[in-house]
This record gives structure tokens, C-alpha cells and sequence, in this order.
């Protein structure tokens, strides 16, 4: 999770959180050895995977240089840079599971990005990634009512995403990029899930984001 800092930011909260919903996720896909976080933030996601043993070991590259320093006392070793930056000094062979948690809408050209760590990655490595849907309806009710499509300063329409992503678009570029879909969800806020209401249905206007799994 990365983007640049910003102000009003003093806490940095933004590179604090420790992905609840992600690890939600993970967990029923058992526990990877080694593990790679690609915009790490603060290290907190890495943390938890290692102390709920869904990680023996946790890695992290983070451009924002405040989160890497934070990461370091969390992970065992933190590149601090972009992904495109420390390419050549990962030892990319080494990790069962890479993580882009919320990155992929920042890079400039995230089907490269996918292709390369296919290329790299040895056979039976994993990708976990998480991604805004652009087909909220908080997002799509103000633009087919009232012709409205505003960024923000964060969630979907955050102003420095790059790309925009929903259920089929994101499953497309996996596949076009080589991977293997293992599992894909939405992640739907608690208030919305309850048994009286057809969430299941809705699925693609409620998720606030897909989590999708895939493997080399």
C-alpha cells in the first residue's frame, strides 16, 4: 500500500493498517514460508501474517521513506524504493507469496509489473493483490445520476490512482499476465452483510474491493 505522503498526515495512519479483511482472505490458503510485500507501508500486514503463522518470514519494498523505517522493526528486511527501482536486488526466487495490497492502481504500467514477477517468481509462487472497484455504487449512483466522477483525497477514487479496476477487469489482466487464478472476493463492509440482505447478489455494487489469489 503506497502512495506519497501527504499533509494533515502527521500520523502517517495510512501506513498503519494491518489488513484484517486481507489476512480474512489469506488464512484458508494455509501458511506461506517466505513472504514479500511490495508496498509494505509500516510493515503491519507483514507483522500480523508472522504472528497468526500464515508467514514464517516477511519481507517489504516501500518507497515512502518514514513507512520503510517504520517496516524495518516489524519485517526482516524492507528495500526502500519503488517496485521498478529494486527489481534487480530482490532475490526473487526465494518467496512462495508476493503481496500487492492496494498497489497495483499506482503503478504506471501494473501488466508489466505482473509480467515480470511471473518471469522472475520460480514455478508454484503465489500472488495476493487487492484493488479499489470502481463499480461501487458510490461511485457509480453519482456518475449515472447526477454525471459526477470526482477524485478524492482516498478510497476508490483516490486521487493518485492511475488505473481503475473492477471484478472482470482485474481477473483479465491476471490472466493476461500469465498467473493462474486461485480464488477471487469482494470485500463487502459488515453493515451490509446481514442475512436479511441480498449482499451475495449485489456483490459487484457493495465491494469496496476484490482480494484475488493466483499462482505461477
Amino acid at each position: 500500500m503506497s502512495r506519497p505522503e501527504r499533509q494533515g498526515d502527521p500520523a502517517l495512519h495510512y501506513y498503519e493498517a494491518d489488513r484484517s479483511d486481507l489476512l480474512a482472505f489469506i488464512r484458508p490458503f494455509g501458511r506461506h514460508d517466505h513472504v514479500l510485500d511490495i508496498g509494505c507501508a509500516g510493515g503491519r500486514l507483514g507483522q500480523r501474517l508472522i504472528e497468526l503463522d500464515l508467514a514464517r518470514r516477511c519481507d517489504g519494498i516501500e518507497p515512502h521513506p518514514d513507512a520503510a523505517r517504520r517496516a524495518r522493526q516489524r519485517l526482516h528486511r524492507v528495500w526502500q524504493g519503488r517496485f521498478e527501482d529494486t527489481l534487480e536486488q530482490v532475490g526473487w526466487a526465494d518467496y512462495d507469496l508476493i503481496i500487492l495490497a492496494d498497489v497495483l492502481e499506482h503503478l504506471v504500467d501494473p501488466w508489466w509489473a505482473l509480467r515480470e514477477l511471473h518471469r522472475r517468481l520460480k514455478p508454484g509462487a503465489r500472488l495476493l493483490v487487492s484493488v479499489p472497484n470502481v463499480r461501487h455504487k458510490g461511485v457509480l449512483f453519482p456518475l449515472l445520476l447526477q454525471g459526477r466522477f470526482e477524485y478524492t483525497e482516498a478510497g476508490i477514487l483516490d486521487r493518485t490512482h492511475l488505473h481503475l479496476f473492477t471484478r472482470s477487469s482485474l481477473r483479465k489482466l491476471i490472466a493476461d499476465t500469465g498467473w493462474d487464478e486461485l480464488a477471487c472476493a469482494p470485500h463487502i463492509k459488515r453493515k451490509y452483510r446481514r442475512w436479511w440482505f441480498p449482499h451475495r447478489l449485489l456483490a459487484e455494487f457493495l465491494a469496496v474491493q476484490y482480494f484475488l489469489l493466483a499462482q505461477k
